[in-house]
């Protein structure tokens, strides 16, 4: 019995121990806990029926029922441990905030986090280049259900956009340069030519104003003042200043130059050297000076072939490129890994430089597809060559995919055409509807899955909306929804007795006479054609009555569905 009670102390103050110590790591934790509050009345409860095991056992009251309370609960602490730790207290992936980001940091990201990354691109005024400044998932949003996210990345400055530009003619040039600068004009060109009326800076022309676009060329002259007043200038340091600010104190002050471009460490398009040292004196008009500019750190470009894509983009942010990312299906090279670039090893380029890869997407393999426009859609975008079969089907409905030649998974052969097969839905047999009313076969056409149309032919024996013909064989196979034209009769034509009168023709007028009859007949002699025509008479000596030869006159009989000829004098 003393052993017994020996053992259940033991296993008591163990499990209150565990429990204490679930206790403290849950509260370490409490920040990944969903429920914490429940929780901390779980432990609780565990707490006070561990304690009240141990003075259980020191009293010795119910020693086998108290061990195996003791392990029921050292067993309930130790499954909740493991699931809470597999589980609750995992910490849930969260969406970054990329807005003001640079796109590669963001590329990179989902890359690491497989997650496909949705780029669109719009121009900006207020975010520079290839940074992001929105994006479809909120900051901070779980992403357990998340396959894909979509930013918004800008573009630059839309230098196609629209701006009104105020005429500077007259005014100073740093005028134009401080009240323009939100304009963001990209193609201004300032010239500077002595000019005897102008005071030196002054705007002498502009080449356009009003609405313009941002890339325009616009070309302002500015004047130098009178050749005598241009004096000695003392050169000053260009160096690390930007090209135009550089090139316009040149301009300024009559200076000619020249440019040159040298990979450097200093910012792209600034001036690294100069010609001309600093304090030198220039004269205006006469002197060229030669400046370095800038085109910004040399990069020797790696191996990209058979790279992660991660290993690219890490290598591309790191230098201040940009990045074009598509992917393509090969059996050679790994999915993930980059197939081919557009500049290859220890090629040099400067920063901005577009690199342009193609990942793998390992070897092409088939997929399944819910919808012919998305097996198309696949198909086109990898350059997968496919043919289309038709044929009929009594289950599948028209349009839908029937089968492939290949199975999910199956290796495709790049120069062996995939046969998809497509349902033209049940087979139509096209009924003989001659001899059929137009009601017939109207109900007909619509139970069967026919689009008839109708028109009318020649009047015949048979009675008016009978279908004299049809322009598919009947007994012939097409597809549902196939159209039918069928011709109907006019019925049984009728015979009508021609009567002129003298009040119908107009004496010494031909066509007055013409134009009564037309109007006359069409409504006295429906569906009768009648051309007219003139002549001279041996008989008349007036144009505008009946010719004696004409095979239309009056008492003439006209039938439905034919062509008379009525003579008129002239």
């Amino acid at each position: 019995m003393k052993n017994k009670r020996k053992y259940g102390l033991i296993i008591s103050i163990i499990v209150f121990i565990v429990v204490i110590a679930f206790a403290i790591y849950a509260f370490l934790y409490k920040k990944n806990v969903s429920n914490f509050k429940l929780l901390v009345l779980n432990l609780g409860i565990l707490i006070v029926i561990s304690i009240i095991s141990i003075i259980n056992q020191l009293k010795a009251k119910k020693n086998e029922s108290n061990i195996l309370s003791s392990l029921m609960i050292l067993i309930f602490v130790g499954c909740t441990f493991f699931l809470i730790k597999g589980t609750t207290f995992k910490e849930v992936a969260k969406m970054p905030n990329f807005i003001g980001k640079d796109v590669n940091e963001a590329i990179l990201w989902a890359s690491s986090n497989n997650i496909e990354l949705l780029k669109n691109y719009e121009y900006s005024d207020n975010y520079k280049e290839a940074v992001i400044f929105a994006q479809d998932v909120p900051a901070n949003s779980e992403l357990t259900s998340i396959k894909n996210v979509s930013l918004t990345i800008s573009s630059g400055f839309d230098y196609n956009k629209l701006v009104i530009l105020s005429s500077y003619v007259g005014q100073d040039i740093d005028t134009f340069l401080s009240e323009t600068e939100a304009l963001h004009l990209n193609n201004v060109k300032i010239k500077y030519e002595v000019n005897e009326y102008n005071e030196r800076n002054i705007i002498v022309s502009q080449s356009k104003t009003g609405e313009v676009r941002r890339n325009d060329e616009i070309e302002f002259v500015v004047s130098l003042g009178q050749k005598a007043d241009l004096g000695e200038v003392k050169m000053i340091s260009l160096i690390d200043k930007n090209l135009f600010d550089a090139t316009l104190f040149l301009e300024q002050n009559g200076i000619d130059y020249e440019l040159k471009y040298e990979f450097s460490e200093r910012a792209k398009d600034t001036v690294i050297d100069q010609s001309i040292a600093e304090d030198e004196i220039v004269k205006p008009l006469s002197t060229k000076i030669v400046l370095t500019i800038s085109k910004g750190n040399k990069i020797i470009v790696p191996n990209l072939i058979g790279k992660t894509t991660t290993e690219v983009i890490k290598w591309i942010s790191d230098n201040n490129l940009k990045l074009s990312l598509t992917d393509a299906y090969n059996s050679s090279i790994e999915a993930g890994l980059v197939i081919s670039a557009n500049y290859k090893e220890n090629d040099e380029v400067a920063e901005g430089t577009t690199i342009e890869i193609v990942t793998s997407k390992g070897a092409l393999k088939m997929l399944s597809f819910s919808s012919l426009s998305e097996f198309r859609s696949w198909a086109n975008t990898y350059g997968i060559k496919y043919e289309e079969e038709y044929e009929f089907n009594n289950t599948i409905s028209k349009g839908n995919i029937i089968k492939f030649s290949l199975s999910p998974n199956d290796l495709i052969d790049e120069d062996t055409p995939i046969i998809v097969t497509i349902s033209n839905g049940k087979a139509v047999t096209i009924p003989n509807y001659v001899g059929k009313t137009k009601t017939e076969i109207t109900s007909s056409c619509k139970s069967i899955g026919l689009n008839c149309t109708f028109n009318y032919g020649a009047y015949s024996t048979k009675a008016k909306d009978t279908a004299i013909s049809q322009n598919k064989k009947a007994g012939s196979t097409v597809m549902s929804g196939t159209s039918l034209v069928i011709t109907l009769s006019k019925g049984t034509a009728k015979t009508f007795t021609v009567e002129i009168s003298e009040s119908q023709l107009t004496i010494g007028n031909a066509n007055k006479t013409i134009e009564t009859l037309k109007k006359y007949f069409a409504q006295k002699y429906p569906d009768v054609t009648f051309t007219f025509s003139t002549k001279k008479s041996n008989v008349y000596s007036n144009a505008g009555f009946i010719h004696e030869n004409s095979p239309v006159n009056d008492g003439k009989k006209v039938t439905q569905g034919n062509k008379y000829n009525v003579i008129i004098t002239k």
